[in-house]
């Protein structure tokens, strides 16, 4: 028995050798931020209030949490902050709240002591440091004292404007986010001392056409256009090939490089590669060329077909793909041209587009001694692009300028380039996107014109040694200027003739017996395209979503960069539009945003507040204005949106021209607030490029206070890219 009762014992001790005694729990104050930054403006709105959270970052209980004495920077006011514990036990918060007051402009400091009495804490006090930053009052006056005056604030986003007002008078202010790039949005909060703060509406401004303004005729379309929809898909992947060729110019460097070591391995100065045969001259001849399949990929990665040549011109070759009824390449004679249309589309090239492109864009063939030496424009034209195998956005590419062409030859090895070695560019066929032959046939014209401007583009920068190639928005947008500058041989428009729509989209599509332009509708399809309703879809989509800016999409290339590039044209050319084009596109270097100011001799941020409030189309003006910079004075688009919207019918029924419904009838329907008491509108994201709009009534006369805040109600940083710019509208 005590045998047992010792090994009980034994193990009795054992099990409390096994269970020591446990530690004393040591809390520790742990802080969400140790360190707090606040921005005010003189005079202005205190910031809000920011909260710090306190929790135990080690064991037990933090308790006893108290605040110490708030110490100021040396020599700095004091009592500036305030703040506040909403417990004694962790978790807890601290709110601390700075107030302005009279303080001028300048930088102060504060630290926040948090203490804690629960034993065992090791690490009290901890302190919350404090930077508030007061900028200094940028108060602005204006007076506009009529319609179409205007004002733009540049200087600074921390805008606290007093704004003189007239009674039943109305102002469109831009809000420009002045970022040069669309990935980076910003908000905001327009408040002013208008009316009762309620949430942002949008509203259609019925148009103010002139009294004199007599009514005008409603016309018949003669048949639908091509669906918008899918030639946005084949526009879209239009650009990606854009992209692609970038990337190849980055991987493989210069293609002058290539020429040079293609040619020291072969032993001979000649420009081809030895089992290369160029395109040939006579008619009926078919020739082996390579179209590329893929928006990536490399230079190999092509599909050889049969072409013929079927028009032979001074400055051009045509080639029609051979392929009739074998798979999905096929192109049958159903959709085919007349044969003889071919030539006659040659001839219009050598007489008018060919003329153009030199005159206005550059030399399109400058690089062809290092090419094929024929001197010519090839167009090869091949159902590839109707259903291209590549495209990740729709199946068709409308045309294409090819990259690897401007390389060696190079079957295989590190090089391998199925290269064409000449300046050629690529044109889908009839069947996509509603393109009867007869709409192909007017829209190819113009194509030609767009295609052979982004030749010269490359063409220039392989031969200044370029370190890079142009931002796809502004080679679209000049490219599309190169295109309705060609399409003037055809309507009414002139440079700054503020062209309406009887001059422009009247000569393009089939309206009747009354048509005012096209009568015998056999005139190129260009402006109505891609330019104008790429760009109506751009404003509308910018105004109702705020969800647009340069380069994000097809609107944005194909509208939105026509219309800053002729912007730009218009305002800053000084008498001559092929001076100013060429020098954009000649530049060596420089891209975008950086290639329009250096050309225009302005800062990025005032192109893009003019531009955006040039292009600000919600009404029919009845004023002029003052300042030209917040015009487009080569188009009337408020005539062509409101005519293209409600002066229209389709088989009798009305129908809108840039909208099936036909509204909106314009396409930007800016925020509208009332000189009636105060107003607060806040805008959650505006991509950079990008603005939004509202119109303020004012129904009787004063001064009108107008403030832009973060959309919390802060004062902005004075690194906002936001800048303000009025325009009396009434």
């Amino acid at each position: 028995m005590r045998r047992i009762l010792s090994l009980l014992l034994s193990a009795g001790a054992i099990a409390c050798a096994a269970h020591p005694t446990q530690p004393p729990p040591v809390p520790v104050i742990a802080l969400s931020s140790q360190t707090v930054s606040f921005v005010a403006t003189a005079g202005a709105a205190s910031p809000a209030a920011q909260p710090v959270t306190i929790t135990n970052g080690g064991t037990g209980t933090l308790s006893g949490l108290a605040m110490g004495t708030i110490t100021y920077g040396t020599g700095q006011p004091a009592g500036w902050l305030s703040a506040s514990l909403n417990a004694t036990i962790a978790p807890a918060t601290i709110t601390l709240l700075p107030s302005t007051g009279s303080l001028a402009a300048g930088t102060y400091t504060a630290s926040v002591p948090i203490l804690a009495g629960a034993s065992g804490v090791t690490n009290s006090p901890q302190s919350v440091s404090l930077t508030l930053t007061v900028l200094p009052v940028t108060t602005l006056t204006a007076t506009l004292a009529s319609a179409g005056q205007s004002t733009a604030f540049l200087s600074t986003p921390n805008v606290s404007a007093s704004l003189t007002v007239q009674a039943g008078s109305q102002y469109l202010i831009a809000v420009v986010n002045t970022y040069p790039s669309y990935a980076v949005s910003e908000g905001f909060s327009l408040t002013g001392s208008f009316g009762p703060t309620v949430a942002a509406q949008r509203v259609a401004i019925p148009p103010a056409a002139p009294a004199s303004a007599a009514p005008r005729p409603t016309f018949e379309i003669g048949g639908p256009p091509p669906s918008l929809d899918a030639l946005a898909a084949a526009e879209q992947n239009h650009a990606a090939m854009l992209e692609a060729n970038r990337q190849i110019f980055a991987r493989n460097g210069n293609p002058s490089a290539a020429w040079a070591v293609a040619r020291s391995q072969a032993g001979r100065a000649a420009p081809l590669s030895a089992s290369f045969v160029p395109v040939s001259q006579t008619v009926g001849t078919v020739n082996k060329v390579y179209v590329r399949t893929s928006l990536g990929g490399d230079c190999t990665t092509v599909d050889s077909i049969g072409a013929r040549t079927v028009a032979v011109g001074q400055h051009v070759i045509v080639l029609a793909d051979t392929n009739t009824s074998t798979g999905t390449f096929a192109w049958p004679n159903s959709l085919r041209p007349d044969s003889a249309w071919y030539q006659t589309f040659a001839n219009e090239y050598d007489q008018i587009t060919y003329p153009h492109i030199v005159a206005n864009i550059g030399n399109p063939i400058a690089y062809d001694a290092s090419l094929s030496h024929i001197g010519k424009i090839t167009v090869t034209i091949t159902a590839i692009l109707n259903h291209f195998p590549g495209a990740g956005n729709g199946s068709s590419i409308v045309a294409f300028v090819n990259g690897c062409d401007f390389f060696p030859f190079a079957a295989s090895g590190p090089s391998a380039d199925m290269s064409n070695q000449t300046e050629m560019f690529y044109s889908w066929v009839p069947g996509s996107a509603g393109y009867k032959v007869a709409d192909w046939e007017a829209a190819l014209r113009a194509t030609a014109a767009h295609e052979s401007k982004h030749i010269v583009s490359y063409t220039n920068r392989i031969m200044n040694n370029s370190p890079s190639f142009e931002e796809i928005w502004l080679e679209e947008g000049l490219a599309q200027e190169s295109s309705e500058i060609w399409e003037r041989n055809f309507n009414q428009a002139t440079w700054l003739g503020n062209a309406t729509f009887a001059q422009t989209v009247a000569c393009e599509i089939s309206l009747g017996a009354n048509a005012p332009c096209d009568i015998a509708n056999n005139k190129p399809y260009a402006l109505l395209g891609s330019h104008l309703p790429f760009f109506f879809q751009y404003l509308q989509s910018e105004s109702s979503t705020n969800g647009e800016g340069l380069g994000l999409d097809t609107p944005a290339n194909y509208g939105a960069g026509w219309t800053i590039a002729r912007w730009a044209t218009d305002q800053y050319a000084n008498g001559s539009e092929a001076t100013f084009i060429k020098s954009l596109i000649n530049d060596p270097t420089l891209t975008g945003l950086n290639n329009l100011a250096a050309h225009t001799g302005q800062p990025i941020p005032l192109l893009l507040v003019y531009w955006n409030l040039a292009t600000a189309i919600f009404q029919t003006p009845a004023y002029t204005s003052a300042d030209t910079r917040t015009t487009i004075p080569s188009f009337n688009f408020a005539d062509i949106f409101n005519t293209g919207q409600t002066k229209l019918t389709c088989s009798g029924v009305p129908c809108g021209l840039f909208t099936k419904s036909g509204t909106p009838i314009y396409p930007i329907q800016p925020i509208a607030v009332s000189a009636a008491g105060t107003f607060a509108k806040t805008v959650s994201a505006v991509p950079g490029t990008s603005a939004s709009f509202f119109l303020l009534t004012a129904p009787s006369a004063g001064i009108e206070s107008l403030q832009l805040l973060t959309p919390g109600g802060a004062p902005l940083s004075a690194a906002s890219a936001l800048r303000v710019a009025i325009l009396r509208v009434q």
